[in-house]
């Protein structure tokens, strides 16, 4: 399979508000309130992406692409967190590519530019019933710190903070032979 990892532009927020509304309704069921999954998310997300590539809310987004079409992305920004560099906002893989990794791939590849640009420690928020994500996390070498609660969609859902204080570790993590 053919896949392209690139940056996106301030034209691409139709491309990654509709993938990240279709992970988002795969993953988050049990999480978010269905009403927004069902009836909301993909006119959210759209007035979002279109906001914050406007604004450029984000230090790097990157989007993965294969013949099909769009398959994952990822979303830092480095101004979330005192506590860190930068802060995953958001990685997403459609369920069919997901445990192939790419979402290694895309950690790896945001993380390499981001040491470039003098990040040294990165960090995440997850959603406590996103089991398989924290499991995910977890095997990259990243560690609990803080836990939380994030009002999303009108209601709130328990997370937690998963860093790592040495962004070079996790990129060996996510290109290590044996992570792939």
């Amino acid at each position: 399979m053919d896949l392209r990892i690139s940056q996106i532009g301030k034209d691409d927020a139709a491309v990654i508000a509709h993938l990240h509304a279709d992970s988002m309704r795969a993953t988050y069921r049990g999480i978010l309130p269905d009403d927004y999954l069902e009836n909301q998310v993909a006119a959210e997300r759209a007035t979002h992406w279109t906001d914050a590539l406007a604004n450029d809310e984000y230090a790097l987004v990157l989007l993965a692409t294969a013949d099909t079409g769009p398959v994952g992305f990822i979303a830092v920004r480095d101004d979330h967190d005192k506590e860190y560099d930068a802060t995953i906002m958001h990685l997403h893989v459609v369920p069919q590519m997901q445990g192939r990794g790419l979402g290694r791939r895309l950690i790896a590849d945001a993380t390499e530019i981001l040491a470039a640009r003098g990040a040294v420690s990165i960090c995440l928020w997850v959603f406590e019933g996103n089991v398989a994500a924290i499991r995910f996390y977890e095997r990259l070498g990243g560690v609990t710190d803080a836990y939380g609660t994030d009002k999303f969609a009108g209601s709130y859902a328990a997370d937690r903070r998963i860093g790592w204080p040495d962004i070079g570790a996790l990129v060996s993590a996510c290109t290590a032979d044996n992570a792939r």
